[in-house]
């Protein structure tokens, strides 16, 4: 009987745990208060694509299921005007097919192809632009696996396929979430663009218009953070919607970019705006621009810039490049980063991440189990 009664009392602990966790408020762009409880903010990458396709519906619903704070996705503006949910400012062979076939061997031999070839890069990748190419037309590609053949495949052998999978509006997946979860999951929305390549896309006014009348439409301008490595859109978007909550995404190429004495390329990726002016500080730099969230590459986040960052007001939110680090998750990496206090990590495993936090006795989101039904 006391065997019994201890595990009853334990199943009640855990259930109450349960509820404080997914009763909590998680508000966009706002860092974590270091007189409440500590906590940290799970984002799933492009709906956690460790195991599923990324950015579909699928992947989605993996993230859902297993817990997550925020879905994160990238989007693009398609030929008639539509926001669609995908990482690439042009068609990626690397899980794109056609009629049962990748589109070529690999993205880096279509892109050598297509440079190589007469005209050159500018002319030869007009087809496969997304801002050329209708809804209906793109979603006649299946992105429901990764081609075997890419180094993409590498970083995500576990990738669970899901064949007959297409890239959903960026309003599929705001419906689908939303009503999965009764509104209690935030959305984190990346504006894909290439300043070095600036017709390749819909101009930046064009892409903060868009992104604006989305988010005032679907009632998400407080339920959103959006993010950019071209801080271009987020200035146009802030002249458009001063409450939308900006989040400046830095990789560690960038913060070296930046700090070049070539005027042109240091501020290339930033409008203009240079990081010697702003004592060279990146925190200091993404406040005074309208940021609310500053967002580096986990390896090139120091505990000074943290510090200063939250000084500032800003909310930190780190992020994993695999190609760069060797792979998809770095518990070490992670567990430094939980014990510094940083306010969110967005992860292409939120399974991982969410069991490191359990272990920590830290709150883990809520599972929505229906998502897999």
């Amino acid at each position: 009987m006391r065997r019994l009664l201890l595990s009853l009392l334990t199943l009640g602990y855990v259930v109450s745990a349960a509820a404080d966790s997914s009763s909590m408020v998680i508000d966009a762009g706002v860092p974590h208060s270091i007189d409440k409880p500590k906590y940290v903010e799970v984002y799933a990458h492009r709906g956690a694509r460790s195991f599923s396709p990324e950015n579909t519906l699928p992947a989605y619903k993996t993230g859902l299921a297993v817990g997550t704070n925020w879905v994160d996705m990238d989007i693009g503006i398609t030929k008639d005007g539509v926001i669609l949910v995908d990482h690439d400012i042009w068609l990626n062979p690397d899980i794109l097919r056609k009629d049962g076939k990748f589109l070529a061997k690999n993205k880096q031999d279509l892109y050598s192809s297509l440079e190589s070839a007469s005209g050159g890069i500018d002319k030869n990748i007009q087809p496969y632009l997304v801002k050329n190419l209708t809804l209906k037309q793109l979603q006649e590609y299946d992105a429901g696996r990764i081609n075997p053949d890419s180094s993409y495949a590498k970083y995500f052998p576990l990738q669970y396929a899901v064949d007959g999978t297409k890239m959903p509006t960026l309003q599929e997946v705001v419906t689908y979430v939303n009503k999965l979860t009764d509104k209690k999951v935030n959305f984190q929305i990346e504006i894909k663009n290439d300043p070095t390549h600036p017709d390749w896309t819909v101009s930046p006014k064009e892409f903060a218009k868009k992104v604006n009348e989305f988010l005032v439409k679907n009632d998400l301008v407080g339920r959103a953070e959006i993010q950019s490595f071209d801080w271009q859109p987020l200035y146009e978007l802030h002249k458009l919607n001063p409450h939308v909550k900006l989040a400046f995404l830095v990789g560690y190429d960038d913060i070296e970019r930046m700090q070049t004495n070539d005027v042109k390329q240091a501020g290339l990726w930033s409008g203009g705006k240079l990081l010697k002016d702003y004592h060279n500080s990146l925190p200091q730099m993404v406040k005074a621009l309208g940021g609310s969230c500053y967002e580096p590459e986990d390896v090139s986040l120091t505990k000074a810039d943290l510090d200063e960052a939250h000084r500032l007001g800003l909310k930190v939110v780190v992020w994993t490049w695999p190609e760069h680090s060797g792979g998809a998750f770095d518990p070490a990496v992670v567990s430094k980063l939980i014990d510094w206090g940083v306010d969110g990590i967005i992860t292409d495993d939120p399974a991982q991440l969410n069991s490191m936090l359990a272990a920590r006795g830290l709150p883990v989101p809520q599972n929505f189990p229906q998502a897999t039904k």
